[in-house]
C-alpha cells in the first residue's frame, strides 16, 4: 500500500511550474491550458468507427478502476531549427490547430488514456504557450478518439541549446549545437512536459538542471582541449532531470524524468551513462553528492515511491542501462507491443521484432530508448508498448510507410495505486 504523502519527500525544493489548466494565461511559475483549437483530420487517417471496436481492443488495453496509468512519449515536436525564430515559428504552427506531429501524439494518448503522462523531446519556450497548445490539443478527440483533460501541468527550462560560451567540441569556434550545454540546434530544442490528471506537488519539484557533470564522484568527462574551462560550465543533464511529486488519492508518487538529446558519440554516451548512475543513486538514497537548482543537498529518499520515466537512452552506440534496469529498488516490467498482429508481418520486420523496441529506426534494429520503472513498492498490475498492426486502431501513427507516423512508441504501466 502506498504510503502518505506526509511519509515522502518534506524537503524544500524549486517551486516551478505545476497549476491547474484551467486557469486562463501564464504564469512564471505556472502553465494554464489553452481553449482547444478547432483541428482537422489529416489524410488517409482511419476513425475509429472504421476499424470497428474488436480491432481497437487488440491494440489499446482497458485500465482497471483505481489503477494509475503513467506513460511517455517521446513527441519529438521540435522547430525547423533553420527558421528566424525556430520557438517562435513552432508556437505559430501548433496555433493552427493542425500541427501533424502533435497531432499523432495526442491521438496516441487519447487511445491509452495516461492519467499521467511524460512527453519528451518538446522545445520550450519562456512563456510556456508550447505546454498550453499542446494540453488543446490532448482535450480536443483526435479521429473520433475522447479528449483528454490534465488539469496540471509542468515544465521547466533545458540546457538543450543553452549557449555555454566556451568551444566544447574543440573545432576551433564557439558556438552552434556542440558547443551547448546540452546538444540543441536552438535554445530549448529538447524539453519535457508532464500532464497530469492528478495535483503535483509545487512546492517539493526538485530539479538538477545546473548540476555540474564535473561535480559527479569519478565522472567521465571527456579531455578537451578547454578541459578546465569545459568542467566549469557543462552541466551533467543535456537537457532536463526532475523529481516531480504527483499527489495520488493521498498518496505521492515520484516522478524522476529525464531525457537525452541526440547523443552520437563517445562522449555524448559516456555523458549518459554518468547520468544514468546519478538516478540509480538517487531513488536509492544514496546520490549524497548531488544538489538541485537551489544549490540544496538532494540525495534522495530511499522510503520514496519513485517512477523513473522518460528518455534515459540514447538513439545510437553501446550504453549501460543495466544500472537502473537491475537497480534493487526498480522494477522492469518489460512492456511489450499491444497488438494481435504478428511483429514478422510489419514492414521492414527483418529489423523490427522486438516487441519491447519503442523507437522506429529506418533501416537498422529498432531501439528500446523510452521507459517507466517503478519502484518495487509500487505493485503493478499491466504495461505494454502502443504498436498496434494493420486494421488495429492507430496503426497509421506507428506504421513507417505512413507520413502521419511518429518515431517513437508510448510506453505505459499501470500502478495499483490503491493496494
Amino acid at each position: 500500500m502506498l504510503r502518505p504523502a506526509a511519509a515522502v519527500l518534506t524537503a524544500s525544493c524549486l517551486s516551478l511550474a505545476a497549476v491547474p489548466a484551467a486557469q486562463s494565461g501564464t504564469a512564471a511559475d505556472g502553465v494554464a491550458g489553452a481553449t482547444p483549437a478547432a483541428l482537422y483530420p489529416a489524410p488517409g487517417q482511419p476513425s475509429p468507427e472504421a476499424n470497428g471496436n474488436d480491432d481497437a481492443a487488440t491494440s489499446t488495453v482497458h485500465k482497471d478502476q483505481g489503477d494509475l496509468r503513467i506513460a511517455t512519449l517521446h513527441a519529438d515536436i521540435t522547430a525547423d531549427p533553420s527558421a528566424e525564430a525556430p520557438v517562435e515559428s513552432l508556437v505559430n504552427s501548433l496555433a493552427t490547430g493542425n500541427h501533424t506531429q502533435a497531432r499523432a501524439v495526442a491521438q496516441t494518448a487519447q487511445l491509452n488514456a495516461p492519467d499521467v503522462l511524460i512527453l519528451t523531446g518538446v522545445s520550450y519556450d519562456e512563456d510556456q504557450q508550447i505546454a498550453e497548445q499542446l494540453n488543446g490539443y490532448l482535450a480536443s478527440g483526435q479521429y473520433g478518439a475522447a479528449g483528454l483533460d490534465y488539469p496540471y501541468i509542468f515544465t521547466a527550462p533545458t540546457n538543450s541549446g543553452r549557449e555555454s560560451g566556451v568551444d566544447l567540441d574543440g573545432d576551433g569556434s564557439i558556438g552552434g549545437p556542440g558547443d551547448a550545454v546540452g546538444y540543441g540546434e536552438y535554445p530549448g530544442q529538447y524539453g519535457t512536459v508532464i500532464f497530469s490528471k492528478h495535483p503535483i506537488a509545487e512546492d517539493e519539484v526538485r530539479t538538477f538542471q545546473q548540476f555540474l557533470w564535473d561535480d559527479l564522484p569519478q565522472a567521465e568527462l571527456p579531455e578537451t582541449s578547454h578541459s578546465d574551462l569545459a568542467a566549469s560550465v557543462l552541466r551533467l543533464s543535456e537537457t532536463s532531470l526532475w523529481d516531480i511529486p504527483v499527489e495520488v488519492d493521498g498518496h505521492t508518487i515520484n516522478l524522476v524524468t529525464t531525457a537525452l538529446a541526440t547523443p552520437s558519440e563517445e562522449a555524448d554516451i559516456a555523458r549518459g551513462d554518468d547520468l544514468r548512475q546519478v538516478i540509480a543513486d538517487y531513488v536509492t538514497g544514496q546520490a549524497w553528492y548531488l544538489y538541485d537548482d537551489k544549490g540544496e543537498p538532494a540525495p534522495g529518499n530511499p522510503a520514496a515511491h519513485y517512477v523513473v520515466a522518460g528518455l534515459p537512452a540514447a538513439k545510437t552506440g553501446p550504453e549501460n542501462l543495466d544500472v537502473l534496469l537491475d537497480s534493487p529498488v526498480l522494477q522492469d516490467t518489460q512492456p511489450e507491443a499491444v497488438t494481435q498482429r504478428p511483429l514478422s508481418d510489419r514492414p521492414g520486420s527483418e529489423w523490427h521484432t522486438d516487441p519491447l523496441a519503442t523507437r522506429h529506426v529506418p533501416g537498422d534494429r529498432d531501439l528500446r530508448t523510452s521507459y517507466v520503472l517503478p519502484s518495487t513498492t509500487l505493485p503493478v498490475s499491466d504495461s505494454g508498448v502502443f504498436w498496434p498492426g494493420e486494421g488495429e486502431i492507430g496503426y497509421q501513427v506507428v506504421n513507417p510507410e505512413s507520413s502521419y507516423a511518429l518515431e517513437d512508441r508510448l510506453v505505459w504501466v499501470d500502478l495499483t495505486a490503491g493496494s
